[in-house]
C-alpha cells in the first residue's frame, strides 16, 4: 500500500495537478486523499508585504497517516522580485521537518530559474531498519509580475 502511495504522490506532485489557486491572503490549502486514508496537503503561505517590490513565500507540503498524525511535512521557501512587467527568483530552500521517526530524507534540493523555485526531496519509510518505501516530492513557487505567488 506504500508504494502505491508513493506513486501516487511522485504523480501529483511532479506534474503539479494540486492546484493551489487564490490570492495569497486566503492561504488556500489543497487536500488529496489516499485509498489507505491517509493524505496530503499543500499549501501557499506569502509572508510580509508586496509593496516593496519583493515577496517571500512558502509551499509546504504535509504528509499525514489514517489516523490524522503528521508524518513529515516538505517546505518549499523562495524569494521574488517583481517589478509589475517582470518577476525574478532570487532565492529558493527546501527544507523537510520528520515527524515520525519511521520516516527519513534521503535527499533535498532547490533550485532557482525566472520567476521559479523548485524543490525536490526523497523521503523514505522504513520498517525494521529497512526501507520498504520512498516518496519522491518535487514543489513549485512560482511568482508573477505582480507578486503574487502560484
Amino acid at each position: 500500500m506504500k508504494r502505491a502511495l508513493c506513486l501516487i504522490l511522485t504523480v501529483l506532485l511532479t506534474f503539479g495537478l494540486l492546484p493551489i489557486q487564490g490570492n495569497a491572503a486566503e492561504n488556500p490549502i489543497e487536500t488529496v486523499y489516499f485509498d489507505d486514508g491517509s493524505y496530503l496537503t499543500v499549501e501557499i503561505i506569502t509572508n510580509g508585504s508586496r509593496a516593496t517590490g519583493s515577496v517571500t513565500g512558502s509551499k509546504p507540503a504535509t504528509y499525514y497517516d489514517s489516523d490524522g498524525v503528521a508524518q513529515w511535512k516538505a517546505i518549499l521557501s523562495g524569494t521574488f522580485t517583481y517589478t509589475g512587467t517582470s518577476a525574478t527568483c532570487t532565492s529558493a530552500n527546501m527544507s523537510v521537518t520528520i515527524y515520525d521517526s519511521s520516516w527519513y530524507v534521503i535527499s533535498k534540493s532547490a533550485s532557482k530559474s525566472g520567476n521559479t523555485a523548485t524543490g525536490n526531496a526523497t523521503i523514505g519509510d522504513k520498517l525494521g531498519g529497512v526501507t520498504v518505501s520512498k516518496a519522491p516530492v518535487s514543489l513549485t513557487l512560482t511568482c508573477d509580475a505582480n507578486g503574487n505567488l502560484s
